[in-house]
C-alpha cells in the first residue's frame, strides 16, 4: 500500500453527511483534482479564484469546509477568523513542502486548520475533510451547550436570589444586610427570615455540604419546606430546637445520606433585647459591642450541637440553646464557613485567620458608630480582607449583620429599600421629601433633596442595572438630619461608575449649558453637584456606598 493509500483506514469516510465545500486557490491543476474528486460523492464543491470571490460565496452560502494552497490560504484565513472561529481550513501543501517545519508551523497555528499533500489520494483527502467537519460540529455543539448550560444556571440563580429574602431590610425595630455570594453561579448557603411581628423575627443560616448544583438544589428544596413548616404554627419559631429537629426529620426522610447540613437557628425579639439560638455545626454568632467595638463572647459554654441530617435519631434539646441579652447598640454577624475558606493562593493552601476576621470587623464596626454606614459592613468586611490578599473563595460565602437601628442625640433618621423601579423611586422621593420638611422645617431643602435623592436613583435604574437584576434587586437608603445638615446614603448594587461629580461652581456652568441646549436627559450629574455640597462613594464587593451631605437648619 502506498504512502496515501487508506482504503482499509477509512473505507465510508464522508458517505453519510452531504457537505459543502469552498476551494480557494489559483493552482488550476489542484482545483482540477479536487473536482475529480468530489465528483461521486455527497460533496458540493465551490470554487473561488480569489479571496475577494471567496468571502462572497462564504457571506452568501452555508460552507462546511475550505480547502486552500498555502499562498492564498494563510491571508484568506486571517480574513475568515475575524467573523468565525470554528470553519475548519485545509491547507493543499506541495509535497516537497511537507518536511518544511516552518510552513507546517504557520499552518499549526490555527486549531481549526489541517493539510495534506497536493499529491494525496482521495481517500485521505475526503477522510481528512470528514475529520474537520466532525471535529467542528462537536466543538460547536460544545459550544452550544455550554451556551446553554450557563444561561440555565443563569435563570437558576436568578431563581434562588429570588427566593432569598431582600439583601437589606428596615425597620423601626431592627434592620440587616447580606452578603450572599455563591462559589459558583448557585450556592448552597441557605438565608432564611421569617418576622413574627413588629419586635420578633426567626433568622435561619445554613451551610448544605458541598457546593454547585447538587447542594443549590437541597438549599431550595429546605427552603420551600422551613416555609409550609413555619407557616403552620409562627410560635413554634421562637423555639430554635424545635425547629432543628423537624429540619432534620427533612433531611433523614428526603435527602438521606446525599447531603447533611451545618445551621444556626436565631430567634431574636428585639423588643426584650433577647437573642436564642441553636448552633448545628455552623460558625458561632459574632457579636460586638455597639459602643465600644469589641467582641463579646456570648456562648462561653460552647453548646451547640450536630450538623442536620447526620442522624436520624438525633435530639436537639432547648438545653443546647444559648440565650443571650444585648444592649440597643450591639451588633450581630452571621457568617457561613466560606468566609474562613478565603484563600490567598487558589490552591487553599493560605486561610483567613479567625481571629483577623473579629479584629478587622472591631475596627469596622467602630467606624459605624463615627458614621451611619452599617448597611455596607458584610461588603466591606470582604473588601478589607481582599485589599489583604484574599482573594480566591473555596466555598459559598454569606456574612449577615443584625442590628437594632442606632439613633444619636439630636439626629433624625428616615430609612426605606426602594425597588428598581422607576414608580416606586417616585413615591419614596415624596416620603423623604416629606419627612425633611417635617424634622427640617425647610420646603427649599425638602424640595432640593427630593431632586437630588430621585436623579441619582433614577440614573441607577436606567443606567447602572440589567433588566434581570431590575426585578429582585433593591437600592437602600438612609436620610440622616441633625442641627448643620443633611446627609443622604445610597447603598446599590449598580455597575461601577467611573465618573465624577461636579465641583459645586462647574456644576452650575454645566447645567447652564444644558439647559441652554433644551437637553430632556443627562442633567442628574450637574444637579446633584450643585445640591450637595460634599458627596462621597465607595464601592465594596459589587455595593455601591455613596453619601451626600447638604447643610441644613433643622430645629
Amino acid at each position: 500500500m502506498s504512502s496515501y493509500d487508506h482504503d482499509d483506514l477509512f473505507p465510508d469516510a464522508m458517505s453519510d453527511r452531504h457537505c459543502r465545500v469552498l476551494a480557494a486557490g489559483g493552482n488550476e491543476l489542484v482545483m482540477f483534482s479536487l473536482q475529480n474528486f468530489f465528483a461521486d460523492t455527497d460533496v458540493t464543491l465551490m470554487g473561488a479564484a480569489g479571496i475577494e470571490d471567496a468571502q462572497k460565496i462564504l457571506r452568501q452560502e452555508r460552507i462546511d469546509a475550505v480547502i486552500t494552497d498555502v499562498d492564498l490560504g494563510m491571508p484568506l484565513r486571517r480574513k475568515i477568523r475575524k467573523t468565525d472561529s470554528l470553519l475548519p481550513i485545509l491547507f493543499m501543501i506541495p509535497a516537497f513542502s511537507c518536511s518544511d517545519v516552518r510552513l507546517l508551523g504557520r499552518v499549526a497555528e490555527d486549531p481549526r486548520s489541517y493539510y495534506v499533500p497536493e499529491n494525496a489520494d482521495k481517500k485521505l483527502v475526503l477522510a481528512k475533510i470528514d475529520q474537520m467537519i466532525e471535529s467542528c460540529h462537536a466543538e460547536s455543539s460544545l459550544h452550544q451547550l455550554k451556551t446553554k448550560i450557563t444561561r440555565n444556571w443563569s435563570i437558576a440563580s436568578l431563581l434562588q436570589q429570588a427566593m432569598l429574602p431582600p439583601w437589606v431590610y428596615f425597620s423601626e425595630k431592627y434592620e440587616f444586610s447580606c452578603l450572599y455570594k455563591p462559589f459558583t453561579k448557585v450556592s448552597g448557603d441557605l438565608f432564611c427570615w421569617m418576622p413574627l411581628d413588629e419586635e420578633r423575627a426567626l433568622f435561619i443560616f445554613g451551610d448544605v455540604s458541598g457546593h454547585g448544583t447538587h447542594s443549590a438544589l437541597a438549599m431550595t428544596a429546605i427552603q420551600s419546606f422551613l416555609k409550609q413548616d413555619l407557616m403552620r404554627d409562627r410560635e413554634r419559631a421562637t423555639r430554635p430546637s424545635l425547629i432543628a429537629s423537624d429540619i432534620n426529620n427533612f433531611f433523614c426522610q428526603h435527602l438521606n445520606s446525599i447531603v447533611y447540613m451545618c445551621t444556626l437557628i436565631a430567634f431574636i425579639d428585639f423588643g426584650k433585647n433577647c437573642i436564642r439560638y441553636q448552633n448545628s455545626g455552623y460558625m458561632d454568632v459574632i457579636c460586638f459591642d455597639g459602643e465600644t467595638g469589641e467582641p463579646v463572647d456570648i456562648n462561653p459554654q460552647r453548646h451547640g450541637s450536630v450538623p442536620l441530617g447526620l442522624m436520624k435519631d438525633q435530639v436537639y434539646s432547648e438545653e443546647d440553646d444559648v440565650e443571650y441579652h444585648f444592649s440597643d447598640s450591639d451588633v450581630f454577624l452571621f457568617s457561613s464557613d466560606g468566609l474562613m475558606d478565603l484563600s490567598k493562593d487558589k490552591h487553599g493552601e493560605k486561610y483567613v485567620d479567625m481571629d483577623m476576621c473579629r479584629r478587622l470587623a472591631s475596627i469596622l464596626v467602630k467606624e459605624t458608630k463615627k458614621e451611619e454606614k452599617s448597611i455596607s459592613l458584610p461588603f466591606r468586611c470582604l473588601h478589607s480582607l481582599a485589599q489583604f490578599g484574599y482573594v480566591h473563595p473555596q466555598d459559598d460565602l454569606s456574612l449577615i449583620l443584625v442590628r437594632k437601628p442606632r439613633l444619636l442625640e439630636r439626629e433624625y433618621v428616615f430609612s426605606c429599600r426602594v425597588p428598581a423601579d422607576k414608580q416606586a423611586v417616585d413615591a419614596i422621593c415624596v416620603k423623604a421629601s416629606a419627612f425633611i420638611g417635617e424634622v427640617c422645617r425647610d420646603e427649599a431643602l425638602a424640595v432640593s433633596a427630593e431632586l437630588l435623592l430621585e436623579e441619582y436613583l433614577v440614573n441607577v435604574i436606567v443606567h447602572g442595572l440589567s433588566e434581570y437584576e431590575k426585578l429582585n434587586e433593591y437600592m437602600a437608603v438612609k436620610i440622616c438630619a441633625c442641627e448643620k445638615e443633611l446627609k443622604l446614603i445610597v447603598w446599590d448594587h449598580g455597575r461601577e461608575w467611573s465618573g465624577d461629580f461636579l465641583l459645586p461652581e462647574k456644576a452650575e456652568q454645566s447645567l447652564e449649558q444644558l439647559n441652554d441646549e433644551m437637553a430632556s436627559s443627562g442633567r442628574g450629574v450637574p444637579i446633584i453637584s450643585k445640591i450637595a455640597s460634599k458627596i462621597s462613594r465607595q464601592r465594596y464587593c459589587g455595593l455601591n456606598e455613596t453619601i451626600f451631605v447638604i447643610p441644613c437648619n433643622s430645629q
